[in-house]
């Protein structure tokens, strides 16, 4: 067994397989070195081109430092376990050019094994280095809502109906940009941009773009502006501003002498940067147009230009495969991103500002670290070139490319699907707010939207409309059939209110009879506490007649002593008497009252007592009629929520007609 067979076993190793010194004991995984078991391959194959003497691109790999520092380019070969975002493995591994060595093929595999256990584990030097521990990179990525508002986000509200331009069919989609936190998205079309609610597919409204062509469709970070950068070829370039909601144009900034290729604004709408055939990437003041920086670093076409979410860095890529980074507030460089070997026709910033992709024409995308300025990760998306690349807000990227296909990656540049395949080059694509919808559309002029985790599901929608009449005629046929839905429904709303009504009328019946009872049982409470009272009052006057009667009584029989058989006192004794009488008829009047007052309370409290209990029972049949009640109520509410959705449909379907009606007028 030769030297590279034996290294082999210790990738097989490395990778879950061990061997067994003896029954009692396991051997310890032998470490893949540069020393040991790397450089004898770049001896074999590389170190004629790239030694200490003769360093080709300014890289030698026969020494360990030599080749840690690097090429020309830089770093080709890093410590963090990933292959994929090795220059060094891309080469050999022949996902990138130049592939390595020229003009030869592809190295073993086992040798290509060795590298790539070797970059693994470390890229240790020799067998008494140590692995270090793993940085973790900007891929680590936690998801965010920067930039979201707090009220509710912008979606049209009077937007324009009219088509300024009627065609056939569509030109080669151009732009298609879609809301980071709405159902909105916006697709370019010969001078217009529609606009469309990507859950209905229903086209909400279409904004002119008289200048051209919309080359270029980003919104602000809230959602409430959408920045349209484009014109017409060898001829004018601007960029255009407009309201989500009113779809007013707010802004029109420069004014090139070519095309506008892309554009988008910082975080605090305050600049424009803007990039096109001449070359140049352009910062304007959104507030008054004024030129603030005319940056002269690209040599060829400037395709793709983005401001980082944070508003620091500005990412321009050009036709020759330039991708540059630029300090936003001066305007100075901050960084060369090298790598592509194509045209750089697309980049997109992650919601973190921490990593850009790039999307080119060499078939690859490429994921930047933009702290340390190197590649994370760098995998072959497309063949034939990638046109388009964007980021959800969960870090996930979308695709397209000249194979005629859309494609959803995982954060960490993973292949989740692939969208169903058209008649040519997919040129743009995005994804939705919720990342439930991925939109692409072609060199023929198709956009469609289809769902991401069910791609064959999915909706055709057209960068140039119909015009407004033929809208309006689909439109009035929408209403009459709503309004024709809506007649059975308002029929069995009225029917379930009627019910409801039905239902109160023996409620309401049964607690006047309540209440009367209550009322009554409260009355002869009140009548037997009034007794109660009174009898208190009449014993507290009892004692008092009592003591009168008697002193009477004493003066009776003191006058007839005082007579003695004299008859003229005899009046005498008959005023004494009749005072006596008159008094004692008082106070018999007064025991009589007693009695009967106390007499009266037992009668009034078992009144109320009979009263307080018939309440009692009727309320008992309350549970049953307030179920039936609540029966009818729930039935009325569901019918209700039913008319209202109807209603509300009805409303929106009769505002879109008044509003292609205003259009065709």
């Amino acid at each position: 067994m030769n030297r590279l067979n034996i290294a082999a076993l210790f990738v097989l190793a490395g990778c879950g397989v061990s061997f067994a010194a003896d029954e009692k004991s396991t051997a310890e995984v032998k470490k893949v070195t540069f020393e040991d078991d790397v450089k004898p391959i770049f001896r074999q194959h590389c170190a004629s081109c790239h030694n200490q003497g003769d360093k080709k691109g300014g890289l030698a790999l026969d020494t360990y430092t030599a080749l840690i520092e690097g090429g020309g380019s830089g770093e080709v070969v890093y410590d963090d376990g990933d292959p994929s975002a090795s220059r060094l493995w891309q080469l050999v591994n022949h996902d990138d050019t130049p592939i390595m060595p020229p003009n030869q093929d592809k190295l073993p595999a086992e040798q290509l094994a060795v590298i790539q256990a070797w970059i693994e584990g470390g890229i240790l030097e020799n067998s008494g280095s140590k692995v270090k521990a793993k940085k973790k990179n900007s891929l680590a990525f936690v998801a965010s809502t920067g930039g979201k508002p707090e009220g509710p986000v912008a979606m049209p509200e009077t937007i324009p109906q009219r088509v300024p331009v009627v065609t056939e069919r569509a030109a080669a989609i151009s732009a298609i940009g879609t809301s980071p936190w709405a159902p909105l998205v916006a697709i370019a079309g010969q001078k217009q941009i529609s606009l469309y609610h990507t859950e209905t597919s229903e086209l909400l409204g279409i904004l002119p773009f008289e200048e051209g062509i919309a080359q270029s469709l980003r919104f602000s970070r809230d959602g409430s502006f959408l920045i349209a950068g484009g014109g017409e070829h060898s001829l004018k370039g601007i960029s255009a501003i407009y309201d989500v909601k009113t779809g007013e144009r707010v802004a029109t900034v420069g004014d090139e002498f070519d095309v506008v290729f892309d554009a988008d604004v910082n975080a605090s709408m305050s600049r424009v940067a803007m990039g096109g055939p001449q070359k140049m990437l352009r910062i304007y003041d959104a507030t008054d147009g004024e030129l603030l920086f005319d940056l002269k670093k690209h040599t060829d076409w400037i395709f793709a230009v983005a401001y980082s979410p944070d508003g620091v860095l500005i990412a321009s890529g050009d036709r020759s495969g330039g991708l540059s980074l630029w300090e936003a507030d001066t305007g100075r460089l901050y960084m060369d991103l090298t790598g592509h070997k194509g045209a750089i026709n697309s980049v997109a910033w992650r919601d973190d500002s921490n990593v850009l992709a790039s999307a080119s024409d060499d078939g690859t995308v490429k994921m930047w670290d933009v702290n340390e300025g190197k590649t994370i990760k760098s995998f072959n998306a497309h063949g034939g070139g990638v046109t388009s690349v964007a980021f959800d807000h969960q870090g996930r990227l979308v695709t397209a490319g000249k194979d005629n296909r859309a494609k959803l990656w995982d954060a960490n540049g993973g292949l989740i699907r692939q969208f169903q395949p058209v008649a040519e080059d997919v040129l743009e694509v995005a994804i939705t707010h919720d990342g439930s919808r991925v939109i692409y559309g072609d060199w023929d002029g198709q956009v469609f939207s289809a769902l991401a985790e069910k791609p064959e599901q999915k909706e055709a929608l057209a960068a140039n409309p119909p015009p407004a009449a033929e809208r309006a005629k689909v439109v009035q046929q929408q209403l009459a059939s709503i309004q024709k839905t809506m007649q059975p429904i308002k029929a069995d709303l009225d029917a379930a209110m009627n019910a409801v009504a039905a239902a109160q009328k023996p409620i309401d019946e049964l607690n006047a009879k309540i209440a009367a009872a209550k009322a009554e049982a409260e009355k002869s409470k009140a009548a037997a506490e009034a007794a109660a009272k009174k009898v208190g009052e009449l014993d507290g006057q009892m004692p008092a007649l009592a003591s009168v009667s008697r002193d009477k009584h004493d003066a009776v029989i003191a006058v007839r002593v005082q007579t003695n058989g004299d008859v003229a006192k005899l009046e005498a004794v008959a005023a004494a008497e009749q005072a006596l009488i008159d008094h004692m008829t008082q106070l018999v009047k007064l025991r009589r009252d007693r009695v009967a007052t106390h007499n009266s309370i037992a009668t009034h409290q078992q009144a109320s007592a009979a009263k307080t209990a018939e309440a009692a029972e009727l309320a008992k049949g309350l549970p049953a009629l307030q179920e039936a009640l609540a029966k009818a109520q729930q039935a009325a509410e569901a019918m209700k929520q039913k008319y209202d959705g109807v209603a509300t449909q009805l409303t929106a379907v009769q505002t879109k007609l008044d509003q292609l009606s205003a259009a065709i007028n």
